[in-house]
């Protein structure tokens, strides 16, 4: 969707950003943001402005062109728990319940990761340790830039199958995200099959 700000596309009144903000702090205690500069901050600033009782802190990407795997870094830095839930930033249907299993999972672990039946993961909705941040750092000097390459250098993973997560979220909506103006349309379908179903 070009340049657009996927977090900040709104649909049925809200932002995605928020939609997502209000899931997270039914289970967090505080929200790490992770931008590429100081531009994308003031563009966000206003949604933020929307949630002054809770805690919402911002970090920035130090290295350039280093993907999602630079603002988890970064993240992680900043948190001050030893486990923090990451999910990008274009998922409206992120499930607090969703959030809390996993981080239930990856207690003692290094992480937990949803994992479907054809083997692919979702490692932007999952709970890292901070000990993901070597691993990163680690990746880097290789040149790598996966998001997975550090999760399968370190030793107790959790991977969580798909089929657990269903009997919570049954469509899976959790990890529905936007990166084409059909999904985008999609989305707002799923949003309003949930709505005539209650």
């Amino acid at each position: 969707m070009g340049s657009v700000e996927k977090a900040l596309l709104e649909f049925e009144g809200k932002t995605i950003l928020e939609r997502l903000l209000e899931s997270l702090f039914r289970v967090v205690d505080e929200v790490i943001i992770s931008f590429r500069d100081k531009n994308q901050e003031e563009k966000f600033r206003p949604v933020l402005e929307k949630f002054p009782a809770h805690e919402i802190r911002f970090c920035f990407d130090t290295l350039e062109d280093a993907g999602p795997l630079e603002g988890i870094r970064a993240g992680l830095l900043e948190s001050r728990g030893e486990y923090s839930f990451v999910c990008a930033g274009d998922m409206p249907f992120v499930d607090s319940r969703v959030v809390n299993l996993l981080f239930e999972k990856a207690s003692g672990h290094d992480a937990a990761i949803p994992k479907w039946e054809d083997g692919k993961f979702e490692p932007l909705h999952a709970v890292y340790s901070k000990k993901m941040i070597s691993e990163i750092e680690r990746a880097f000097e290789k040149g790598k830039r996966s998001v997975l390459t550090p999760v399968f250098e370190m030793k107790d993973v959790v991977f969580v199958e798909v089929s657990e997560i269903r009997k919570i979220d049954p469509e899976l909506r959790s990890f529905a995200n936007i990166n084409t103006i059909d999904e985008m349309k999609r989305i707002i379908g799923l949003s309003s099959k949930k709505e005539n179903s209650q």
